[in-house]
């Protein structure tokens, strides 16, 4: 079987161990609750590298967390890390979401969903803990989708609980700078090009 790793990946690997580490941009038992009005979302800034949110939703409050964020110019928006999906419920299987849309306001009202107006999203449970979900989003049902990286821009995520339970979420968006011109002949070069034996 083969293994095909995306440059993304490569690009996220690279930076990881070359001594990156996540910095918690919003932390809710901190800064306070993030917003649940989708036309006002809680407005974050983001920067080069691993940015993590700390957030709990809360069914017996209708809970919806709804936040935006900036992706500067020769950036993108490369990875969505869920490093933490922990439900409070009796059943593990327990299903959250999460989604997002371009804009610095969500595509979509959360009170009539259509999944049209997003440009991905995932239901996930706890085992789902601990990996990166962003070419799952990708492929949410009736969404707009995408095909790797997202350019510079606004974007708004909109996460909550499926039942009613409270969950507790660590999320890590990861902005990586777009590749020069250079970086990507080389990477065509690497994968084409013949490999001399001495």
């Amino acid at each position: 079987m083969r293994c095909h790793v995306p440059l993304t990946a490569l690009v996220v690997a690279g930076s990881i161990t070359g001594g990156a580490f996540a910095e918690i941009v919003y932390d809710e038992s901190f800064d306070g609750d993030l917003s649940d009005n989708y036309l006002a979302p809680t407005s974050i800034n983001v920067s080069e590298g691993f940015n993590t949110f700390v957030f709990t939703t809360d069914r017996d409050g209708d809970d919806r967390d709804i936040f935006t964020f900036e992706v500067a110019d020769g950036y993108q928006l490369s990875g969505v890390i869920l490093d933490l999906f922990d439900t409070n419920a009796d059943d593990p299987s327990n299903l959250g979401f999460i989604g997002f849309s371009g804009g610095s306001v969500l595509g979509i009202d959360p009170d009539i969903p259509n999944p049209a107006g997003l440009l991905g999203y995932a239901l996930v449970f706890e085992n789902d803990s601990g990996s990166d979900i962003f070419d799952v989003m990708a492929n949410g049902g009736g969404a707009q989708g995408y095909d790797g990286p997202l350019g510079a821009g606004p974007y708004t995520f909109w996460a909550q609980e499926t039942s009613p339970t409270s969950d507790d979420w660590r999320v890590t968006l990861v902005v990586t700078p777009v590749p020069g011109p250079g970086a990507l002949a080389l990477a065509a070069l690497a994968g084409v090009m013949p490999r001399r034996r001495r």
